[in-house]
């Protein structure tokens, strides 16, 4: 018989932190002279706490299976499978966030953005139908508040 060959994965929630954000450098600019987007993240104690704990996991879920382990070779987390969100938080407070309840910005009214920076937080689920949501949300608030 062949060797049968199973392969595993996590996923993990990575605290959301305000360290771990988006920023623009006006210093540098891309070929038609607007400022480069630049990503501040790293993973923080708990979040590689939580992926040992999922490779522990893991390995004692191919010991009870009478599996062994081939291939392990990630020395640390790496994000693949990611939805990065939370660059243009919701929240009830102008100072710790951008968008109200209505994805509306407090700072701009006639400004809205309905997409998935607007998460404070996300799992690694598509975040399509949520994204579809919140916008027709916005939607209807607009036609309510802007008629």
């Amino acid at each position: 018989m062949q060797p049968g060959f199973f392969q595993m994965g996590g996923f993990g929630k990575v605290l959301a932190r305000p360290e771990n954000r988006v920023t623009v450098d006006p210093a540098r600019v891309d070929a038609y002279g607007i400022p480069i987007p630049v990503v501040h993240f790293r993973f923080s104690e708990n979040d590689e706490s939580l992926w040992r704990d999922m490779k522990a996991q893991a390995q004692e879920i191919l010991e009870a299976a009478k599996c062994r382990m081939i291939i392990n070779d990630d020395p640390a987390p790496s994000g693949f499978a990611s939805h990065e969100t939370g660059t243009v938080r919701m929240g009830k407070d102008p100072r710790t966030s951008v968008l109200n309840a209505y994805n509306q910005a407090h700072d701009v009214s006639n400004l809205f953005v309905v997409d998935g920076s607007c998460f404070t937080t996300f799992p690694e689920k598509n975040p399509t139908l949520t994204i579809m949501a919140l916008a027709v949300r916005a939607a209807r608030h607009m036609a309510n508040e802007y008629v």
